[in-house]
């Protein structure tokens, strides 16, 4: 695409032109036109509005038809408003640098360059959804919005609000989505974990999407940004609960409990806030939640069975029994037991790339 000029060519520039073309002084001009010089002058430099009154006057004394004189004053307009914004988003550039933007570019989530300030600007406030740095605060740290009651304010912010962005807006890529079925997704539940364990995680990714967008609960998968440390999130937009997963560490054992531990969320807790799963987050619903995915992954009655020493062997037939991956076995056995030395071997590994984001 070609490059926007970094100037402006005023109304009045047209005008001057034609006054040298015909030989007519502004003094003159003003007297056929009607208008005080002042007037003239200030159309000239770009000052005043050439309204669509005086247009049709300068129809009448130039022969050029009005709306030719409307086209150069709306063009005029919309440059000098261009470069306006293009000066106001370099001078917002500094604030911009406390986003992630080198993880943005990389994910393709903004797509200016390093060097392009005022496109970068432009592009990361469009992924916030707001107009100007401003309004970053109100929106992001203390919404009044439904979905997000919950404070963000950390020294963190700035990325976590750029992560639950990137959420919403592949939220918004899925286009139409059935009403939320809370008993048709307690129904499929067993079919969700069976599937940690019929195929690899990312095929498994796939039908988890699917099977749970046709019940009413949206989920996405957005990379990890370095240092925030957040596993997954869960709100509600439009009466409908979006799960965003991180991958922070990419082993099928944290994927799935993950993954369960935000369906905990969708069926056990308020609608009205954001729930932040994270390697320091530590509350009484994080705790409820990670409660509902060890039972629903190990039921109770099948926990007292974990081995409380290191046997590979009670892993794999335990896990064969339920139906589910060895390393959700393992997983549950090290949480219990607190020892995460070993067992490493039944964990599978995957490296999920996202598709191109489309903002």
């Amino acid at each position: 695409m070609a490059a926007l000029p970094d100037y402006v060519v005023t109304t009045g520039d047209f005008i001057s032109e034609w006054m040298e073309d015909n030989d007519v002084h502004a003094a003159e001009l003003a007297r056929r036109l009607g208008v005080t010089r002042k007037h003239v002058s200030e159309l000239l430099s770009g000052k005043a509005m050439l309204s669509h009154a005086v247009a049709l006057n300068l129809e009448r004394v130039t022969g050029v038809p009005a709306r030719i004189w409307n086209a150069y004053e709306t063009g005029y307009r919309e440059d000098l408003a261009r470069l306006t914004e293009q000066a106001s988003l370099e001078d917002q550039y500094q604030k911009a640098k406390a986003f992630p933007l080198a993880y943005l570019r990389k994910w393709n989530f903004i797509a200016a360059d390093a060097n392009d300030h005022a496109n970068t600007v432009s592009e990361l406030l469009t992924l916030l959804g707001i107009a100007d740095f401003d309004a970053f605060d109100a929106t992001w740290t203390h919404s009044k919005v439904a979905y997000r009651k919950t404070p963000l304010k950390t020294d963190k912010t700035p990325a976590l609000a750029a992560w639950l962005a990137i959420g919403e807006q592949q939220f918004a890529d899925l286009g139409e989505i059935p009403p939320y079925d809370a008993a048709q997704l307690e129904q499929i539940l067993p079919d969700l974990k069976r599937l940690s364990a019929k195929k690899q995680p990312l095929e498994a990714l796939e039908e988890v999407q699917q099977r749970l967008l046709e019940v009413g609960v949206a989920v996405c998968y957005t990379p990890p940004i370095e240092g925030l440390g957040i596993y997954g999130a869960t709100r509600w937009i439009h009466q409908r609960p979006l799960i965003q997963l991180s991958f922070l560490r990419k082993t099928d054992d944290q994927l799935w409990f993950t993954l369960f531990h935000e369906l905990g969320h969708v069926l056990l807790h308020n609608h009205g806030q954001v729930f932040l799963a994270g390697k320091t987050i530590e509350n009484r619903v994080e705790q409820e939640a990670n409660q509902f995915a060890s039972n629903e992954l190990v039921p109770e009655h099948y926990q007292k069975r974990l081995p409380i020493q290191r046997d590979i062997s009670a892993i794999v037939a335990l896990a064969e029994e339920l139906e589910i991956a060895p390393s959700i076995v393992l997983g549950q056995t090290q949480r219990r037991t607190n020892d995460y030395a070993w067992g490493h071997r039944l964990k599978v590994k995957f490296d999920w790339q996202p598709p191109t984001a489309s903002l």
